[in-house]
């Protein structure tokens, strides 16, 4: 008996690590921080094989802590542009909130575009760039993997002698397709018609699989937009508008249909901002110079928005919700221009409703973030592997 039992125990010590079936080592491995996968890659073929898999992304995905993405772009002609993730030590304890960079990369974009290139959008790990003003020119990139695919140019703009079309009010949007499992670019220009009918004539461009810009045609009758950006959730791109009243529009991205729905007047006028906090969109207008952040619970519900938080600290520049951090306080963006048409600060905050106290986060030890920051889900997996 004995014996046996000594042989049992052999045959178990035998069993190492490259024995373990594919989704134990995936299991293993998608726990790792970003920069530790990265070494595992360069360990054998096969771990390089496993950490490229949808499947093995889509476990790192949700154990990644909360992160974000922060871009610098290059300026001169043989410099790159630098991506740097973020991730942020959030305690449940109410503890000592701080951030530290886990990873860096740097992709050469083309150079006639490269100092006018902004981040504008994310979607799936992937990051949308555009050239500021004209929005001619769009680059997808995957920071992680270093890739970039640059989008052919949207055709030129032409307006009827009825028409007058806004060229500074180029819109954009970037969205996925979970049926299709495609990626879609929107560009819409703003017309107005001499009868002072407000139109939007959309192009699109699906990753992968268009050679080139389809125009849907002008729509009927479109409320104004009042940002640039389209923000993405639950397969729409959002935008708020107002036709007798205010409204959240949508542009379907499957059905390529429009849509609609109301907002409730107690939302106010006053300077609205639309975007996404937690899967939810939230609104953000600023009556009197106090900054009043209002969430939709559920979506599409009328009467599911909530007035989340109140932030009555005066202070310069742009505030950004990113997240819900655990305890309870909104985690912000705080974009600070320096001087009027120059260069901007960009750092951390966190705001407590509770306390009413904001407070700047460290990145590194440093106050100051490179540049335009952004909550990211960073992506092992690029669907930009078919497309390149």
């Amino acid at each position: 008996m004995r014996r046996s039992n000594r042989k049992a125990s052999h045959n178990t010590a035998a069993v190492g690590f490259p024995d373990l079936p594919n989704h134990i080592t995936c299991d293993i491995l998608s726990r790792l921080p970003l920069n530790s996968i990265f070494t595992c890659r360069r360990v054998c073929k096969t771990w390089r094989e496993l950490t490229l898999e949808r499947y093995f992304a889509k476990l790192h995905l949700f154990r990644c802590p909360l992160s974000f993405i922060s871009y610098y772009k290059g300026t001169g002609k043989n410099s790159p542009s630098h991506f740097k993730i973020i991730q942020l030590h959030d305690p449940t304890d109410f503890g000592y909130h701080y951030a530290t960079t886990k990873f860096k990369t740097r992709i050469y974009f083309p150079f006639h575009v490269r100092n006018q290139i902004e981040m504008v959008a994310s979607c799936n790990g992937l990051i949308l760039l555009a050239n500021y003003p004209s929005r001619d020119h769009f680059i997808v990139c995957n920071p992680l993997r270093a890739q970039h695919f640059t989008l052919p140019k949207p055709p030129l703009k032409s307006a009827p002698m009825t028409h007058y079309i806004n060229c500074e009010c180029f819109g954009f949007g970037f969205g996925h397709c979970t049926a299709t499992d495609q990626y879609k670019v929107l560009r819409y220009t703003p017309t107005i018609t001499k009868g002072q009918t407000r139109l939007l004539e959309i192009d699109i461009y699906t990753l992968g699989i268009d050679d080139e810009w389809r125009s849907l045609g002008e729509t009927a009758p479109a409320p104004a937009i009042l940002t640039l950006e389209l923000v993405f959730l639950n397969g729409a791109l959002h935008w708020i508008g107002f036709q007798d009243s205010w409204l959240i529009c949508y542009f379907d991205i499957e059905k390529e249909q429009f849509g609609s729905f109301p907002l409730p007047s107690h939302i106010g006028d006053a300077g609205k901002y639309l975007g996404v906090v937690d899967n939810r969109l939230y609104i953000r207008n600023e009556p009197f110079g106090v900054r009043k952040f209002w969430m939709m619970k559920d979506y599409g519900d009328f009467g599911s928005w909530t007035l989340e938080c109140v932030v009555e600290e005066q202070l310069a520049g742009f505030l950004e919700p990113l997240n819900f951090l655990k305890d309870g306080s909104l985690l912000m963006s705080h974009i600070e221009e320096i001087a009027r048409n120059g260069p901007k600060d960009t750092s951390l905050a966190s705001y407590n409703p509770q306390t009413r106290v904001l407070k700047k986060i460290n990145c590194d030890g440093l106050r100051l973030l490179w540049g335009a920051t952004h909550a990211y889900v960073p992506c092992l997996f690029s669907p930009m592997d078919a497309w390149t």
